[in-house]
Parts: C-alpha cells; structure tokens; sequence
C-alpha cells in the first residue's frame, strides 16, 4: 500500500510541475482581462511537528514563473536557490530540528501550482499549511492526521 501511496504521490508532484512549466508561457495574445499584469508574491509556510521519516510519507512541492518565463524565482527559509524552478521538500526535511519552512517567490510570478500529500502510518501529525498571495492569506490548513494511512493531499492553483 506505501508503494502504491509512493507512486500516486510521485504523479502528483509531475502533474504539479508540468502544470506550472505549462502554464508560466506567455502568448502574444494581449486580448483577455490580466488584473496584475505584473504578477504577485506568493509565500508558502509549511510546518510538520511529528514526521516519523520510517513510516510517513511527505510531498510539499511548489513552481511558478514569470510573464517572460522564468522559473528559478524561489527562497527557501530566506535561503535564495538559484537555478530551482520547483521546490519539493520530503519528510527527511521535517525529521530533523527544523519544522517550519517558509517557501517565498524572490520576484512576482503570474502562475502559480502547488501540490501537498501527507500520508501518515504512525502517532498523530500535526499539519499547518499556509499560501499567502501578495498581502492575502488564500488558504489556511490547519489539521491533524491520526495515524493508519490517514491523509492529506490537495493541489492548488492561484
């Protein structure tokens, strides 16, 4: 069942990455309603308190890019990574001393996807997921996995 879990969780992450390397092209067609035509900031802030990296399964993966294409526009816990155009973090991340990752954009961007699975097979997991688009709090998860393949998953596009 974990392989199987594994392999859902591997798709995801694709569909999450082909999803923002598709949608980050532009076109010369200028004719629909672009409200922020220079784009907008994204922060996202992920914190795991009880990740068991023998038993639990975790995908956090985000991508993006500008009106002109570019990708690599990530900072990690303030930590800029060049070159990146997607940022995954797995539960060898959150088994060590730190628990919070703050995911930030270094520019605006105009597309967005973001993909979370937390499947967890020991004690109960707390989970808070935060994405803030420009000053806006979008989504706020804030729960707690109970352990027996209990699960989180969802993909989001803003």
């Amino acid at each position: 069942m974990k392989k199987m879990n594994k392999r859902f969780a591997f798709l995801g992450v694709l569909s999450v990455l082909a999803f923002g390397t598709l949608t980050s092209c532009s076109s010369d067609d200028n004719s629909g309603d672009i409200s922020t035509p220079e784009g907008t900031n994204y922060r996202i802030t992920v914190t795991l308190d009880n990740v068991n990296p023998d038993e639990d399964f975790v995908s956090v993966v985000v991508s993006g890019g500008t009106l002109n294409g570019k990708t690599d526009v990530w900072k990690v816990n303030q930590v800029v990574r060049p070159g990146e155009s997607a940022i995954g973090l797995n539960k060898n991340d959150f088994a060590g001393a730190t628990k919070t990752y703050v995911i930030e954009t270094t520019q605006p961007i105009r597309a967005f996807a973001g993909g979370v699975q937390i499947i967890n097979y020991g004690p109960s997991l707390p989970i808070k997921y935060k994405i803030e688009k420009g000053n806006e709090v979008i989504v706020n998860e804030d729960l707690t996995l109970s352990g027996d393949g209990a699960d989180f998953s969802k993909q989001y596009s803003l």
